[in-house]
Formats: C-alpha cells, sequence, structure tokens
C-alpha cells in the first residue's frame, strides 16, 4: 500500500499536466526515491543505469553533502540560503536541514524551468521561511532581483549560495566563471559557495560520452571538469576544511552513510565549501577544458 506522501505526489502531479519532455530534477527525484516523477523521467533514468550503474548513488552522495554542507554553515551561524538549479524538495532538503538548526532560517530556491517551480510551490506551500523563483542562476541579475529572492534574504547579511547538479551544465568556461564570480560580488563578508561537479574519478571516457548522450535528450549535455578545473570556481573563497575532494569524503561524520550496491568513493563528483573571508579583488578566471 502507498504512503499517504506518494498519495500527495500523485495528486500534485495529477494537477500539473504532463511534461512535455523529461526533467534533470524530476529525473534526480525519482533515483532519490520521491514522488514527483513521470514516466518519461523513469524512462531516462533508467537509460542512464546501463551507462554509469552507480548513478543512484552518484545522486545519493550528491544529496548527502548538501545536507552536511548546509549543517555545518547553518551550525556555524548561517541562516540564509540561495539554492540554485533547485531541482525538487525531496527528503534532507536544504529548509528541513537548515531549519532543524535555527528554525528562522531562510531558504530561496531558484530554478529555470517553469514544471519544476509549479511542482515545489505546491510541495512548498504554507512552509515558512522559502519561496520559489522561476529564473536562470546563468543570469545573476534576473535572480538578485526577483522579489522570491530579495524580499527574503538580506544581502547585507551573510549568505550560503548553493550549486549542485547544475554547473556541468554550464558548458563554457568564461560563463561559469563570471556566473559564480557574480554571485560571489552581491555577497557580504562571512557568506558561503557550496558545490559539487562531475569529475572523472573512475568513469571511463565510453561511459562519459554515454552519460551525455542521454543527458542530451533533455537538451543540454554536461562538461565533466578535472579537481584543478573545479577548484578556480572558488576564486575568492576559503576552502572549508577537508578542502576540494570526492564528494563522499567531505565531513562525513556530519550525516548518515550512503548506502547501496556500489562504493561512494567511487561516484564521479569532487565538492567543496567556501567560506568569504574578505573582499577578492575581482580577476578573470579561466577554467579549462577537459
Amino acid at each position: 500500500m502507498g504512503t499517504s506522501s506518494d498519495t500527495d505526489g500523485r495528486r500534485r502531479l495529477a494537477g500539473l499536466g504532463q511534461p512535455e519532455q523529461p526533467s534533470m530534477a524530476r529525473v534526480f527525484d525519482y533515483l532519490l526515491g520521491g514522488t514527483s516523477h513521470f514516466e518519461l523521467d523513469r524512462r531516462l533514468a533508467e537509460d542512464m543505469k546501463p551507462v554509469l550503474p552507480n548513478i543512484a548513488e552518484h545522486i545519493q552522495v550528491i544529496h548527502a553533502f548538501l545536507s552536511r554542507a548546509v549543517r555545518y554553515l547553518a551550525e556555524r551561524g548561517i541562516d540564509q540560503f540561495l539554492d540554485l538549479g533547485t531541482g525538487l524538495p525531496t527528503v534532507g532538503d536544504v529548509h528541513g536541514t537548515a531549519q532543524r538548526v535555527d528554525p528562522t532560517a531562510k531558504i530561496a530556491y531558484v530554478d529555470a524551468d517553469p514544471f519544476t517551480v509549479r511542482l515545489a510551490e505546491a510541495q512548498l506551500h504554507g512552509v515558512r521561511g522559502v519561496t520559489v523563483t522561476e529564473a536562470d542562476l546563468c543570469e545573476p541579475a534576473s535572480v538578485l532581483t526577483a522579489p522570491g529572492v530579495t524580499g527574503l534574504l538580506d544581502f547585507t547579511r551573510p549568505v550560503a549560495v548553493l550549486a549542485m547538479a547544475a554547473l556541468p551544465f554550464i558548458t563554457e568556461d568564461d560563463e561559469l566563471s563570471g556566473v559564480v564570480a557574480a554571485y560571489r560580488d552581491a555577497c557580504s563578508v562571512g557568506s558561503a559557495l557550496v558545490c559539487s561537479h562531475l569529475s572523472v574519478v573512475t568513469a571511463t571516457a565510453e561511459q562519459v560520452r554515454g552519460f551525455g548522450d542521454v543527458a542530451e535528450r533533455i537538451g543540454r549535455r554536461p562538461i565533466w571538469r578535472s579537481p584543478d578545473d573545479f577548484h578556480t570556481v572558488f576564486n575568492g573563497y576559503e576552502l572549508a576544511e577537508p578542502g576540494l575532494l570526492r564528494t563522499a569524503l567531505w565531513r562525513p561524520e556530519l550525516g548518515e552513510p550512503t548506502v547501496g550496491a556500489h562504493d561512494p568513493l567511487e561516484v564521479d563528483t569532487c565538492s567543496a565549501v567556501g567560506m568569504l573571508v574578505s573582499r577578492p579583488v575581482p580577476t578573470a578566471l579561466h577554467l579549462v577544458r577537459r
């Protein structure tokens, strides 16, 4: 028998109609065990598994890191979070994690997909200290002036900017550098940047190509960057210990271990938390594409 959560999820989906194409947000929701996905999303997720057999652990490891990072920052007094490329709130979501530490914490969710935004709004209706905004994270000026962001967050105080699964889809290196710098420059000292990125750990060249082929069915092909290239995203930030490393190794003591058929250390992502300890001198960044 389905749970009340399953029933609520199906009811929300029924009220939104049918999407025309799969969404990475709903694919991730499916892989995380959520209920906010359609048959076309499930098919895409299943098509990813032969290419990257550890894809479910991949998403779980990233999601677990996000929860640990949010807890880490909330315990250090940051009570404002800007979540870019949000996807769908699931178990262990940002507002749930932050508000367990500080019930007054505020979270502004941002996503460019209208269908995802409408579904997130339905899921989060009535949740205090939370807004959902439809905007493209690659247009920082639009995000930073959106009523759902400016009406909730005070950028004269520290804000944690979260950019988890979205950065690999910004394939132009100069654009990625400029986007991240724009959010950094909008934040006050004491703010933070939390990011993960596709980075080859165990994946073969064939798997990288195959995953890109499947992901391109939603219209976007991700890019994989080396840890050194990804590190430059944190220009102007001081990395919190233990620095930039395989995602599963970032402060595992702050959360539950990831359980699955595959070793979480083999997940092809790197992650880090950067702290804005001073105002950096603006510099031009360049990421070398691999």
